[in-house]
């Protein structure tokens, strides 16, 4: 669902130009430079940014980078740059469509894609974060060891996923079907958190690249 505009969205887009990706031809192939870090973690629909100031937090030491195509959901999660600022922390504002035009061959380590769109419906299955061409783009712009780690409430695109990245370009080597059952250091998203107050289960799986493709 869309959020509705903010009077100060386009404000804090200015006051926060300096954490904005927008020209990608500068810095593509070149984002652990910029983020003075060894290890690069993109986000995939960053939402209000809860996770990506968490996870930054977490990992003050790596490069942290969010991206969301909602306008207002961006701005949101900039304007908690105020109160959460860091260094290594770049929100892009834009679609994954465009991700082999944002990052270089093997320049990501880690790719996160959390309670993302199940798109339920058979006739949108291309749109779904997993399937086979958005994987296709992952596994190239993925590091040797290179990780997508997934975290959903639905368990329909989950079992989709499984299926879908396993059978592509990547081994499963972590599945967990009551993820927050049991304590873990991954921070929660906006929704992750209302899910689990209601008792809702959170499906979490890793999958890592694998070389000896056929």
């Amino acid at each position: 669902m869309r959020l509705r505009k903010k009077t100060w969205s386009s404000d804090i887009f200015e006051q926060h130009a300096d954490s904005l990706v927008n020209d990608f031809e500068k810095i593509k192939g070149s984002w652990k430079q910029e983020l003075d870090t060894e290890l690069l973690h993109v986000e995939i629909g960053a939402g209000k940014g809860d996770y990506w100031h968490q996870l930054a937090e977490l990992y003050p030491e790596r490069g942290i980078v969010a991206m969301e195509r909602d306008f207002t959901a961006t701005s949101i999660a900039l304007k908690k740059l105020d109160e959460q600022p860091g260094s290594r922390k770049r929100m892009i504002y834009g679609d994954a469509e465009a991700l082999q035009e944002m990052f270089a061959d093997g320049e990501v380590d880690v790719i996160h894609l959390n309670f993302s769109d199940p798109w339920k419906k058979n006739r949108h299955e291309k749109r779904r974060l997993t399937y086979k061409t958005k994987l296709d783009d992952y596994y190239k712009v993925l590091s040797d060891q290179g990780e997508i780690w997934m975290k959903t409430d639905n368990v329909g695109l989950f079992n989709y996923s499984l299926v879908s990245v396993s059978n592509h370009k990547f081994e499963l080597v972590e599945v967990d079907v009551d993820f927050r059952s049991h304590e873990h250091e991954d921070p929660f998203t906006e929704y992750e958190r209302k899910f689990h107050e209601k008792g809702q289960p959170i499906f979490r799986a890793i999958w890592r690249k694998k070389h000896d493709i056929k």
